[in-house]
């Protein structure tokens, strides 16, 4: 059992590292050019914006869950688990809903986001499987995940706040 876990971790951190080269997203974001179109200009302040709102699910998210933990409410902590997933598919779409970038970073950057959102909602769904299971490991796993994840998005979004 284990070796799943360790093969799942080693996966998870090859494939966060596959979809930017291997460069976090405050690299990516370091990148750019000062000179952006308007037109990308405009789509990096909405990837700002989505990044924030991301960022926000989670704090939320965390008070909820700690409220919850408090009052023994599993059932209500599961449920908030699904609907903050769901949130984060509304926000991963909203990125893919917007026009592509002309500017290839910000293209890179854009996706390395996108797949950071992704493997948090599979890392989530995995969080739910635990829970469901009875599977501690599993479920600290993926708290683990989901962790590094919002770190991860958190650096970046102190980067582009400046």
């Amino acid at each position: 059992m284990s070796r799943k876990i360790i093969f799942l971790f080693i996966l998870l951190t090859f494939l966060i590292g596959c979809t930017a080269n291997s460069k976090t997203a405050s690299e990516l974001y370091s990148t750019l050019d000062q000179n952006l179109s308007k037109k990308d200009l405009a789509l990096l302040n909405s990837l700002e914006s989505h990044v924030q709102k991301f960022i926000q699910l989670n704090e939320e998210l965390d008070m909820l869950l700690d409220e919850m933990k408090k009052e023994d409410e599993l059932e209500a902590a599961i449920e908030t688990m699904q609907i903050a997933n769901e949130e984060a598919m509304y926000i991963y779409n909203l990125i893919e809903l917007d026009d592509q970038p002309t500017n290839k970073n910000l293209l890179e950057l854009r996706s390395h986001v996108q797949a950071s959102i992704e493997l948090y909602m599979k890392a989530m769904n995995m969080q739910l499987e635990g829970i469901s299971t009875g599977n501690p490991k599993k479920t600290d796993e993926a708290h683990e995940e989901m962790k590094i994840i919002n770190e991860e998005l958190n650096k970046l979004y102190l980067s582009m706040k400046g």
